[in-house]
């Protein structure tokens, strides 16, 4: 157990790691499945023993080997959210389709979070492995749940809820169902509020400062999906 855990653990790792690229070209349009990985800091290409996940980080306290710059942490942290999260996926005895919901998901918080933009095709493929649980309950739950978000987002013309939440929500309600979906709706935002009120307080952010939702539905989606 203990070699198999491991194993996923490093694999994990690695997957994290092909994150971290993703998240780091989808919004700048770069190519993410050809081409070598470069330094962020001098544009110089890496070797391959530059990107081995999270070792390469510690081997070289924090900073590229080839500019001496600071490597953001973003990095390690992306490997070892990915790395505990497919171990959690195999202590639920969960199929290999969620590793990969898993996958994408935490690329659309990434996402979201730095840039405040959820890509289209990233939530398109979620739909699409949504697919295996296809039913017309599903379906309409999916679009019930997106049509509350878009009620929000034309409320607030925009400046609550991106249109990027609303086709979220329909992959993710179509993964969750109705019942299951009401309280993934109901966390999401529970969280969020919870958040925006800490960063308030802190006076991270103000009453019109916009705070990235995708986030929290990604976030509510794995709450709701391992423990309801």
């Amino acid at each position: 157990m203990f070699v198999y855990l491991s194993s996923l653990f490093i694999f994990g790792l690695i997957i994290g790691s092909f994150i971290s690229a993703l998240t780091y070209r989808i919004p700048r349009n770069l190519d993410f499945i050809k081409g070598r990985s470069f330094c962020d800091s001098c544009k110089k290409n890496l070797f391959w023993y530059d990107n081995i996940p999270l070792f390469s980080y510690l081997f070289y306290h924090g900073v590229s080997r080839c500019c001496g710059k600071k490597i953001s942490i973003r990095y390690p942290l992306i490997e070892l959210t990915s790395a505990f999260g497919f171990v959690v996926l195999y202590l639920f005895s969960l199929s290999p389709i969620y590793y990969i919901l898993y996958t994408i998901s935490i690329a659309i918080l990434v996402i979201d979070l730095e840039h405040q933009i959820i890509p289209d095709e990233l939530s398109w493929f979620i739909l699409l492995l949504g697919l295996i649980n296809f039913s017309f309950q599903n379906v309409f739950s999916g679009f019930l749940f997106a049509s509350v978000l878009l009620s929000l987002h034309l409320v607030t013309k925009g400046r609550g809820m991106g249109l990027g939440d609303v086709k979220l929500a329909i992959p993710l309600g179509l993964w969750l169902g109705l019942e299951k979906g009401l309280n993934w709706i109901m966390t999401s935002f529970i969280l969020g509020g919870i958040v925006a009120s800490i960063l308030l307080l802190l006076g991270k952010a103000k009453m019109k400062t916009k705070i990235a939702f995708g986030p929290f539905l990604i976030i509510g989606f794995w709450i709701i999906l391992l423990l309801v």
